[in-house]
């Protein structure tokens, strides 16, 4: 019982700090996270402890814990390692990939494609921008999957733990409601892919992540 309440302790709170609930810098008080999240407070001391190792929680010495802040240096270093890790997985996966992969990145793709149509219609509110995160980091992770090195993908996962944060208040963060892009880079990525044309599939990747990353720049930190 104690191992189930640790674990749904750590899922929650981790999920409330990924999607914005908890908001960056924030205290985080044992006692009221108790209360919210109805454990003991054993379990969410312990949650806490995983979330600070994880680096989505701060520990100020015996002062407490605080939700991990944002900063330009820290989603720069954080798109830097997603850029270098990520491209190079997905340059294995073409190579590697078979007709599993391409149906999980198409299955992926309509997904994302019918969440996205949804939030071009409306307005950016908390749920509509949790999903399309949700669909966006699905489609990115579908083109990596046959990428054979399980650390690889294991340390991409973590990095897009920590981007999704920036990601989120980015889109939150916009003043008005944004345009269906004029190139879906998406779709090119995925038939560059498909195509089995490595070079032109991964500098595609490569300039879709470095152009999402100013735009979240933009948003967030050029005010």
């Amino acid at each position: 019982m104690q191992e189930h309440d640790s674990s749904s302790a750590y899922l929650r709170l981790r999920t409330d700090i990924l999607d914005g609930s908890i908001e960056p810098s924030s205290k985080l008080s044992i006692s009221q996270l108790t209360g919210v999240y109805k454990s003991s407070a054993a379990p969410v001391r312990e949650a806490l402890s995983r979330l600070s190792a994880e680096g989505l929680v701060i520990r100020k010495g015996q002062r407490g814990y605080w939700a991990a802040p944002i900063s330009l240096d820290e989603f720069k270093e954080v798109s830097r390692l997603r850029l270098m890790l990520e491209v190079d997985a997905f340059k294995q996966s073409i190579e590697k990939g078979d007709l599993e992969w391409e149906a999980q990145i198409a299955g992926a793709r309509h997904r994302e494609v019918t969440i996205r149509k949804q939030a071009f219609e409306g307005a950016m509110q908390g749920d509509i921008v949790t999903t399309l995160i949700k669909e966006n980091r699905r489609f990115h992770l579908a083109l990596i999957s046959a990428c054979p090195s399980f650390w690889q993908l294991r340390f991409i996962s973590t990095l897009y733990d920590q981007s999704e944060r920036f990601r989120r208040l980015s889109l939150l963060n916009t003043h008005q409601n944004p345009q269906e892009p004029r190139v879906d880079d998406h779709q090119l990525i995925m038939d560059a892919a498909f195509a089995r044309d490595t070079s032109g599939a991964c500098e595609l990747l490569y300039q879709h992540i470095e152009r999402s990353t100013s735009q979240v720049i933009e948003n967030l930190f050029d005010q």
